[in-house]
C-alpha cells in the first residue's frame, strides 16, 4: 500500500467521528478513491471493492483475493473479480453479498453516494426498476457503428505491434519499450488514450512493464488493450526478443497458430462458448503442457471483458452480433516464459469475420 497504515487509521477515526456526529452506526464505502483513502487499498480500475466502517472504528474490506495485500482493515473478505482470467459484470453484486454480513441489519448507515451515478439514478425515484442486466444484454449485440469503433481501436493495437518490432531487442528496457508503444498508440489514435492495457513484459506471463532489460532467448508478450471513443480492442502477439526463437518456442508457436482454423470453425450461433474452450484445451494438452490455464477468450466492447465468455465457468452461448477474442496460450519455463496469440472476431449471420490482421509470427 502506498498510503500508510497509521494515516489510514487516522482517516478512519475521523470518519468515525463524523458518524458519531450524524448519529449513524456505520458507513459503506465503495468509490475506488475512497476505498483507497480509508484502507490504503487501490484496487484495479476494472475491479470492484468496498469497505464497511463501523461507528466504533472496525473496518471490513471486500476485495479481489489476488489483489488484497497489506491494508488498513480489521477483516479482508476475498472475492473473485474474474473467473479463469475473465472479468465478470456482477462484481458489485458479489462485493455487496460478501460485505452484507458485516453490515448490521436495521442500522442507520451512511454511504459515499455523491457523484454522477447516484445523483442521476436518484431521478428515477425510490421505486425505479433496475435495468442493468437488460442493458448488458443489449450491449452483447454490436451494431455497425460499434464494430467500426472497435476496428479503429484495433488499428491502434497494430500500430503498437509495428512499433514493438522497432525497439524489442536484447538489452531493451521494458519501461522504455512501453513508452515507445504508448507514443505510437497515441499517434495512431489521434488523441490521448484513456486506457492502454494490458501486458508488456518479457520472460513473464504478463503484467505492467518493469525497469528490467530484456535478454536474448526471451519472449515478449504484448497484449494490447486500448480504448478509443469508449470502445476497447484486445489482441495479443508474442515476439522473440533476439529475433531467433528456439526450437521449443517455434514448436509451441506452431501448435498455437495451427489451432486457430479449428476453433474458428467451431464458432457458430447457438454453440456454447465453453465447448470451444474445451476443444482448445484438449488440443493444447499433452507434450509437457497442461492445456489452457486461462480463458480461451471473451467478449469486448464498452468494457474489456463482456459476454460471451469463452470459459467453462460461464454459460455463454454464441449469438449473431457478438464481438469477442480468442487467445490460446502455452507457458513453460523452457519457453521463457510463454506464447499467447489473440485475435478479435465478429460473428455475423454469414459466419465468423476476423477483425484483426497483424501477422502472428514470432519474428
Amino acid at each position: 500500500m502506498k498510503l500508510t497504515w497509521d494515516g489510514c487509521r487516522q482517516r478512519q477515526q475521523r470518519l468515525a467521528a463524523v458518524l458519531e456526529e450524524r448519529d449513524l452506526d456505520g458507513a459503506v464505502i465503495s468509490r475506488r478513491e475512497h476505498v483507497n483513502y480509508f484502507t490504503g487499498f487501490l484496487h484495479h480500475r476494472y475491479h470492484a471493492a468496498a469497505a464497511y466502517v463501523s461507528r466504533g472504528g472496525q473496518v471490513t474490506l471486500v476485495a479481489d483475493g489476488a489483489e488484497a495485500g497489506a491494508v488498513a482493515a480489521d477483516e479482508v473478505v476475498p472475492y473473485a473479480a474474474a473467473r479463469l482470467a475473465t472479468l465478470h459484470s456482477a462484481q458489485f453484486e458479489e462485493v455487496a453479498a460478501k460485505l452484507a454480513p458485516a453490515v448490521p441489519q436495521g442500522a442507520r448507515l451512511g454511504a459515499d453516494l455523491g457523484g454522477g451515478i447516484a445523483c442521476v439514478a436518484a431521478l428515477a425515484g425510490p421505486d425505479a426498476a433496475d435495468l442493468t442486466r437488460e442493458v448488458y444484454r443489449l450491449r452483447k449485440y454490436k451494431l455497425a457503428d460499434e464494430v467500426e469503433a472497435i476496428r479503429h481501436c484495433i488499428a491502434v493495437t497494430e500500430a503498437m505491434y509495428r512499433a514493438a518490432r522497432e525497439v524489442i531487442a536484447p538489452g531493451a528496457d521494458e519501461v522504455e519499450v512501453f513508452a515507445h508503444l504508448r507514443a505510437a498508440g497515441t499517434e495512431a489514435a489521434g488523441f490521448d488514450l484513456e486506457h492502454f492495457g494490458n501486458d508488456f513484459r518479457a520472460n513473464d506471463l504478463g503484467g505492467l512493464p518493469r525497469r528490467r532489460p530484456m535478454a536474448a532467448g526471451e519472449l515478449y508478450i504484448l497484449d494490447s488493450g486500448p480504448s478509443v471513443d469508449g470502445y476497447f480492442a484486445d489482441n495479443c502477439r508474442t515476439f522473440a526478443v533476439d529475433g531467433s526463437p528456439t526450437e521449443a518456442q517455434v514448436r509451441a508457436w506452431e501448435r498455437l497458430d495451427g489451432l486457430f482454423p479449428e476453433i474458428e470453425a467451431a464458432v457458430r450461433p447457438g454453440v456454447k462458448a465453453a465447448e470451444v474452450f474445451a476443444l482448445a484445451h484438449q488440443r493444447l494438452s499433452g507434450d509437457g503442457f497442461d492445456g489452457l490455464i486461462h480463458h480461451l477468450g471473451h467478449g469486448m466492447g464498452m468494457a474489456p471483458h463482456e459476454a460471451p465468455e469463452l470459459n467453462p465457468e460461464y454459460d455463454a452461448v454464441f449469438e449473431v452480433g457478438d464481438v469477442f477474442t480468442m487467445e490460446p496460450g502455452l507457458y513453460a519455463a523452457e519457453l521463457r516464459a510463454g506464447i499467447r496469440l489473440e485475435e478479435n472476431y465478429l460473428l455475423t449471420a454469414d459466419g465468423l469475420e476476423k477483425l484483426t490482421s497483424y501477422p502472428r509470427a514470432l519474428v
